[in-house]
């Protein structure tokens, strides 16, 4: 049978020390934040007949490490991986500095939800669908792991390696969002089966600086239509140092039928995706411009 543990550590000593005890031969880890995507999946598991050669799972409470602060420096804006995307739209340095990320975070499931989930774990979940990282890519935000040996920063767009995976190993966990201060503007758009509370069929987040009609630096990021979340490269090449004409908007924009792979699951076709990709990305492009 299957054994479940819990521990809550109350300093990154003692995480580590919990991460070095389990070699995770014999027992997995599982780093619990806000809780509204891991629980219920334990919970499905439990009710489940029990696989042979299953490991322990190891559940680990990341609650009392203090990453739960919104800090303002002259450059950027740091966001704890604990902060509930409720924190993130009632703080004042988010609304502030980056007003943009309310748009992604706003349309994140329901209030409910939002009361408890947390942007370092909508991004460790690596869910290709997921709401608030096209924004966090097209912001040029950066990660920071935190394990044994120290520190490092991993750029936004080079973080994820498939569904369910990114480039941390066992034993760092996500501890800050970097966010650097922007001269241009963002928007973040969405097309779902409902109107709200619902996953993204496909979502799209564009930053735009532009010197009169004249677009000098840009990044777009589609979600829902390959393996991980995409910066569309080919949509920006198009658009870089372009006049942002209604034409040209619209042409840059069938152009990420070139940076995305989608595929057909319970939501959608890989065909229907292909479709609406293009129209939610002059949409994101289109509101980032109209952003004053």
């Amino acid at each position: 049978m299957k054994n479940y543990y819990y521990n809550s550590p109350a300093s990154f000593d003692e995480l580590f020390q919990i991460l070095n005890e389990n070699d995770g031969e014999r027992c997995e880890i599982k780093y619990l934040a806000g809780g509204t995507d891991l629980v219920p999946r334990i919970n499905l598991e439990r009710e489940a007949l029990p696989k042979a050669g299953e490991k322990d799972l190891n559940i680990v409470y990341l609650g009392k490490l203090g990453l739960d602060t919104v800090t303002e420096a002259e450059k950027e804006v740091r966001i704890s991986a604990l902060c509930t995307f409720t924190e993130m739209e009632n703080c004042e340095t988010v609304i502030k500095n980056i007003p943009e990320m309310l748009s992604a975070v706003r349309e994140i499931a329901g209030i409910t939800v939002r009361n408890s989930a947390t942007v370092g774990g909508n991004i460790m979940n690596a869910s290709p669908a997921a709401d608030s990282v096209p924004m966090l890519l097209a912001l040029n935000a950066q990660f920071v792991l935190r394990g044994p040996a120290g520190t490092r920063e991993v750029p936004a767009e080079d973080f994820f390696t498939g569904p369910g995976k990114t480039v941390a190993d066992r034993s760092e966990i996500l501890a800050e969002i970097v966010i650097p201060r922007q001269e241009g503007k963002a928007a973040f758009q969405k097309i779902g089966r409902r109107k709200a509370e619902t996953l993204s069929i496909v979502n799209a987040a564009a930053y735009v600086k532009a010197e009169g009609n004249t677009c000098k630096e840009v990044r777009i990021a589609v979600g829902s239509a390959a393996s991980t979340v995409v910066r569309c490269k080919t949509v920006e090449q198009a658009l870089q140092g372009s006049e942002l004409t209604a034409e040209a908007i619209k042409a840059a924009s069938e152009a990420v039928l070139d940076d995305i792979s989608p595929i057909d699951d319970i939501r959608a076709t890989a065909w229907y995706r292909k479709k609406v990709a293009p129209v939610v990305v002059r949409k994101a492009i289109e509101e980032a411009l109209a952003v004053k």
